[in-house]
Formats: structure tokens, sequence, C-alpha cells
């Protein structure tokens, strides 16, 4: 079998089609096609469904991609740790969700620690597929709902309730959630969700937001002109109670643990690139705690 028609397989799964891998690799789509048409015939096997919307694995292309794919990347960090030197090269693709201001230092000090290593890294409130998407890692807060990933656990953030020193002295200091609720509320907010609710304990509060988005600096920016409370990241909050223009409301009432997890693929065979930025961020993050 032709490694390099392997490879280039890998890659045109990847990326979804012939002309975003020809895009991302300089090689012609030709090149791609014939390549891939020869591995199929060496095979004796259709390993692509082409489509006018790009291509993705017949059946038995999925097997033979899973089957292969961690052979090719031990072969690939196997020639680059002999060739570079021991200095890691290449791209990581990566996914935060939006807003995380604290993934940004981390990022900038990966790249100091690794400057060989190019990063892309995708914000945004959708939980990418790791696959489709053609993401190395991904960092996401919250439980998680599926098995298809394997999951390093990373941290414990929590989150704050806390409201402008104004504002508190215009409506009061609530001492509930009940007294909480019936204050003007700042709330993050995902398109088509409608259900607002606060839980501590057995106890459930819902509420209704006057203000509500998806960007935590919207959020900051309303608590900070004294509108509302708002619930924010410990460290979203943390600069903003350190210099007085916010207060926290219910300490150790409600605030609500949220687990930080690292996730790739659970098929795919973690690259020196990804080991890499897994051990950095498991590093960085014990100098946080």
């Amino acid at each position: 079998m032709d490694y390099n028609a392997a490879r280039l397989f890998i890659l045109v799964v990847n990326a979804g089609s012939f002309s975003a891998a020809s895009d991302r690799l300089g090689v012609p789509i030709s090149t791609l096609s014939r390549k891939i048409n020869e591995l199929e015939l060496t095979l004796n096997v259709q390993l692509l469904e082409r489509s006018r919307l790009g291509v993705k694995p017949t059946y038995k292309g999925q097997n033979f991609f899973e089957q292969v794919r961690p052979a090719i990347e031990l072969l690939e960090d196997a020639q680059k740790s002999v060739t570079t030197a021991h200095t890691l090269q290449g791209k990581l693709r990566l996914s935060i969700p939006p807003n995380f201001s604290l993934w940004w230092d981390l990022l900038i000090e990966f790249q100091q620690r690794y400057p060989d290593i190019k990063v892309f890294c995708h914000s945004s409130e959708r939980v990418v597929d790791l696959f489709e998407d053609g993401v190395d890692v991904a960092l996401r807060v919250g439980e998680l709902h599926t098995d298809d990933v394997i999951a390093k656990p990373l941290m414990t953030l929590e989150t704050l309730f806390v409201a402008s020193p104004e504002f508190i002295a215009r409506h009061g200091t609530p001492e509930t959630l009940a007294e909480m609720a019936q204050l003007p509320i700042i709330a993050w907010e995902k398109l088509n969700q409608s259900n607002f609710e606060w839980v501590s304990g057995s106890e459930k509060i819902k509420y209704e937001p006057f203000f509500s988005t998806n960007n935590s600096h919207g959020l900051i920016q309303y608590a900070l002109g004294g509108k509302g409370i708002v619930q924010l990241l410990n460290f979203s909050a943390r600069p903003w109670l350190e210099s007085g223009k916010l207060i926290q409301l219910l300490p150790g009432i409600a605030t609500q643990n949220l687990p930080l997890h690292l996730v790739y693929a659970r098929y795919k065979h973690p690259s020196a690139l990804v080991r890499a930025y897994l051990e950095f961020c498991t590093e960085w993050a014990e100098k946080l705690s």
C-alpha cells in the first residue's frame, strides 16, 4: 500500500472535500483524486462517497480511516523526531468557548514555548464535531454528554453573582436567590434558550432577565453600568472584584462549580503536538490552582 496515498486520504477526509484539502496542502485536486483512486484500486474497495457538497468516507472507508490514521500519525511523529532536531513543528486546530479570555494568555505562553507550532483557534458557542470540523482538541465547560471523546479534566471553574456598588445602593443586598430574582437580572442566553433557572442544592428559582446576550463583555458592561445582577465565571469577575467596581452577592450560597475538560477524538492517537498541548495546559492549570 502506498503510504503517501493513505496519508492524502486521511487529509481529504479531515478536510471534507478535495478542494479544501487542496487549499490546505497546496496539492492539485487532480493529484489528490488520482492518488486516492489508485488507493481504492489497490484495496479493491470504494473509500469515499463523492458529491457536489464534498466527500465523506463509505462504511469501509471509515473503518480504514480509523485503523490507518493512528499509524500514519505515529510515522509522521517519528519522522519529525529525527528530522527537526526534536523541535515540535506543525499546526494545531483548537476550539474554545466564546469570550473565554483566560485561554488567550495560555495560548500566548504555549507558543512562546513552542514557537514552531502554528495555532488556529476557533471560538464559538457551538459544540464542534472534532471529526467533521477537523479540530484536534476542544475546551469544554460543564458536564459532558457524549462518550465519543476522550476527556481530560483540567480544573473546576466557579460562577459568582455580582453587581455594582451603585446598583446595591439603589436596590439593597439580596439575602436569598428568591429575593435576587425580584431584582433586574442580566443573563447569558444562547439562541432559542427560554428556560432561566438558578439551582442551589435543592432550591430552584426561575427568573426572567431584562437583558440577555451571548457576549460576556456585554454582560460585564451592563453590570458595571449598574443595570443589574449578572452571573460570571470567577476569572472574568476577579479583576472587577479586586478593583471594587463589582461586589459579589450571596457568596458561598449561590456559587456554581463547572468542570473544565480538554477533549479529543477517541479513535485518534494523540500526536506529539496534541500531547505537548495537553501537558502544557495541565501544567498551566496547576499553577493557577
